[in-house]
């Protein structure tokens, strides 16, 4: 089994693996076993979660599981085109939606369009707080802290779709480019950059999923409006990588590979920020 040691405790991570991982410093930092290719936090023996805590996460995680029913009705994978309204089906991982029928283009987690979206990503992800909540009464109070909770649960749950739904595009890329270079169009290595792209594009979303874990406990002032507008800035430079890896067609690499560098800036600054145990 993977494990990580200390003189105090031990985890147990992946029961095919028999590496003792040790270390003097119990952190919560990212350990990958060499073996087994398994990575998690070394305190608390969980998925990495950075920039979310090891005690903010173990709260996210119980709160999810205890209101798993009461969020299932947004679990769906299909929604309404907001010009149109005829039934989409999201099939990749990118939230930078073009309706089949209509060719509108909107946003796919809030509905808004996507022309100006560029602009209000940070209204999308954000939760608007409702300041005269104190005064209102019990049952107001305990429908706003659902629907915070559901704005918070529905976006962490959509991006770790959009990462499964993106390893999937990654697997129909794999086909696409062998035809590609079967036929003479470049060589594997001249498509590698793609699978770099996508490589990174799995590391940006997986942190921008925990952001929201993080966003939900974080008390209200200037420092969660800085994190949220860092937050808004990674999540447009995702969708807009997203976007590029899904359509990219041929060998030229310039334009994607600024935009992974834009990406990558984004989510190392966000987490220099607000886990500096990453700086």
């Amino acid at each position: 089994m993977c494990v990580r040691k200390s003189a105090t405790n031990r985890c147990q991570i992946e029961a095919a693996c028999s590496i003792i991982i040790r270390s003097a410093d119990i952190s919560p930092k990212k350990t990958t076993c060499k073996v087994c290719t398994t990575s998690f936090c070394f305190r608390c023996g969980m998925d990495y979660h950075a920039p979310t805590d090891c005690q903010i996460i173990r709260k996210w995680l119980t709160k999810c599981a205890d209101d798993s029913e009461t969020a299932n009705y947004i679990s769906a994978h299909t929604k309404d085109c907001p010009k149109c309204h005829i039934c989409i089906e999201k099939n990749g991982g990118c939230n930078h939606m073009q309706c089949f029928n209509c060719k509108h283009d909107f946003c796919w987690m809030c509905l808004g369009d996507w022309k100006a979206h560029g602009s209000e990503y940070y209204e999308c992800s954000r939760y608007k707080e409702n300041p005269n909540i104190a005064h209102e009464s019990v049952h107001a109070q305990a429908r706003e802290a659902l629907k915070k909770y559901l704005h918070y649960y529905e976006r962490w749950e959509n991006h770790s779709k959009s990462l499964q739904l993106e390893q999937q595009t990654l697997d129909r890329m794999k086909a696409r480019i062998n035809e590609k270079v079967m036929k003479g169009l470049g060589t594997w290595i001249d498509w590698q950059y793609l699978f770099d792209a996508a490589a990174l594009l799995a590391k940006c979303r997986y942190t921008l999923q925990y952001t929201y874990p993080f966003a939900y406990f974080m008390e209200a002032g200037s420092r969660k409006d800085l994190f949220e507008y860092q937050q808004a800035q990674l999540e447009a430079e995702i969708e807009n990588l997203s976007w590029k890896v899904e359509r990219a067609e041929t060998t030229d690499r310039g334009d994607l590979e600024n935009q992974m560098d834009v990406a990558e800036k984004r989510r190392t600054t966000l987490l220099k920020d607000f886990f500096p145990t990453e700086a």
